[in-house]
């Protein structure tokens, strides 16, 4: 009765004070370090670009993975599992901009290190030449050359142990910049390689990875495609009914159980200019043409893990861009920076000229004493007839079920680590709880933290979410599915000097038709 939407990414998000370590539960088992570029480099737009990387574990590395802007984008395998690793990671720039990397090591027992992070300028070479498409939708005109390609990234370890990777060859149709009007239906289309050496079929997956969905199913079944074979994947899309600049977003291969493998797809649509309107020539003594900007955030100081909302309004302007993004205008948009970061909103004036203006948002660090999310194998889960039930599913188990549920999209749109879904039991009313026993002495200050959100597709859900401690409700939230997540924050001052058992609990209310609800990283900090 489910319909998963499910892709594995990095979340950690690498801002403007990368190249430093940034705080995460790890093992100093694990380290990863970057040996180049410099922090700050400039990389060529469409030019390959070498990251270098070292990484030592005890136990043994097994791989170093690497994320651009939250989404994972190469995955480098050290089949001998040497206590040192040095690799080089290629990497294409496709857009123009800061380029935030995060990379992690890992051992094989799966043991990370703590993120290490790099910023890259992309520039735009003078010998560059970026093709515009003249193909609109439902035109039969020939597809354009690329003006890049993507290097080639590392495959992954597939289904029997053959190789998952996918070749983004060229953009068949809607080639990045192309026009689009407002609520035209159009269908991208990219022509890619199956690089791999396993056989796709029905039960691969094309899944949207981030940015604007642009009106898309959440996925569309792979081409079938034996090794070597080039076949071109199409997803039909429409543009939105209003706004202004450009929207962008990225689509990414995924195997049977979840796998995310080979080059990431790309749509970039340009929505119409502002259709000029005629001046009266004695507008009325009220009316005025002065631009306006208010650019804000709800909270300008946020602990490591939460969120706030930035809001924007504008008048009598051109366009308007966040952080390089267009934007409509007014609108918000929710951000959760893992370190101190600035939000840039540049406005575009009507005679041309441009001013921009600048939110910080600063971040306070504190130290996870207890992560549910790394612990959830271990505790003891059961439904309200108090039928105990396996960590892992299945998610067909209507009994209720808990699992992980790492890398699926969730009701946002964005794709997560350390997540934790809890399917109540298939009645009304029926609920799952998670018992955990927490050894550390709770002290003064320290605070549950959490954000909760459905799977994407949970349309019109709603579960009441529970915290316990030693049997007593400290906190209990109702959530909707209404495309955004929501953070909770709960004081655990009170219980100080205490230890005892913290239970997780969700409540199907009022059925459990796709209660697809999640945790995202549940801990305890200090």
């Amino acid at each position: 009765m489910r319909a998963r939407i499910s892709t594995l990414a990095m979340v950690c998000i690498a801002l403007l004070l990368a190249a430093c370590r940034i705080g995460a539960p790890a093992s100093d088992a694990v380290t990863v370090n970057i040996i180049s570029p410099a922090n700050y480099a400039t990389v060529t737009l469409g030019q390959p670009a070498q990251i270098v990387v070292s990484a030592t574990a005890a136990a043994g590395v097994s791989r170093v993975e690497m994320t651009v802007d939250g989404t994972l984008v190469a995955v480098a395998n050290n089949t001998e599992l040497t206590t040192a690793y040095q690799t080089t990671i290629y990497y294409t720039p496709l857009i123009q901009g800061p380029l935030n990397f995060v990379l992690h090591a890992y051992d094989k027992n799966n043991l990370a290190s703590s993120p290490v992070g790099l910023t890259l300028q992309s520039v735009m070479a003078t010998s560059v030449a970026v093709g515009v498409s003249t193909n609109m939708p439902g035109t039969n005109a020939p597809a354009p050359t690329p003006a890049h390609t993507p290097t080639p990234i590392p495959g992954i370890a597939g289904p029997g142990g053959c190789v998952l990777n996918m070749q983004f060859i060229a953009d068949v149709s809607v080639a990045d910049g192309t026009t689009i009007p407002f609520n035209g239906a159009f269908t991208k289309t990219w022509r890619v390689r199956n690089s791999g050496t396993c056989t796709w079929n029905s039960s691969y997956r094309l899944v949207f990875a981030s940015g604007s969905q642009l009106g898309a199913p959440g996925s569309v079944p792979l081409m079938p495609a034996k090794p070597n074979d080039v076949v071109d994947l199409s997803v039909p899309m429409r543009a939105p009914a209003s706004g202004s600049g450009t929207l962008s977003g990225e689509w990414r291969a995924a195997a049977p159980d979840n796998t995310i493998f080979g080059n990431k797809l790309t749509v970039v649509i340009a929505l119409p200019a502002p259709t000029a309107t005629a001046q009266p020539t004695a507008p009325p003594a009220t009316a005025t043409s002065t631009p306006t900007i208010d650019f804000k955030a709800a909270s300008t100081t946020v602990s490591s893990g939460s969120c706030t909302t930035l809001s924007w309004s504008t008048s009598n302007v051109s366009s308007v861009f966040l952080d390089g993004v267009g934007v409509a205008s007014p609108s918000s948009k929710e951000v959760c920076p893992s370190v101190t970061t600035t939000y840039t909103l540049k406005v575009n004036f009507n005679d041309g000229t441009s001013t921009t203006r600048s939110v910080i948002v600063a971040v306070t660090t504190g130290t996870v004493i207890y992560s549910f999310a790394d612990t959830a194998a271990s505790a003891h889960w059961y439904n309200d007839l108090s039928e105990t039930l396996p960590y892992g599913g299945p998610d067909t188990d209507s009994r209720g079920f808990a699992m992980n549920r790492d890398g699926a999209a969730l009701e946002d749109g964005s794709l997560q680590l350390k997540v934790i879904e809890t399917h109540p039991r298939w009645v009304t009313g029926g609920s799952i709880s998670g018992d955990f026993t927490v050894s550390e002495t709770l002290r003064s200050g320290d605070r549950f933290r959490t954000r909760i959100g459905f799977l994407s597709g949970a349309t019109g859900r709603s579960v009441t979410l529970r915290v316990l401690f030693n049997g007593v409700i400290i906190g209990e939230i109702s959530k909707a599915y209404d495309g955004s997540l929501k953070y909770w924050d709960i004081d655990l001052s009170s219980f100080a000097g205490q230890t005892g058992k913290f239970t997780l609990q969700a409540v199907a209310i009022p059925g459990p038709t796709q209660d697809w609800i999640c945790w995202i990283y549940p801990r305890i900090e200090r």
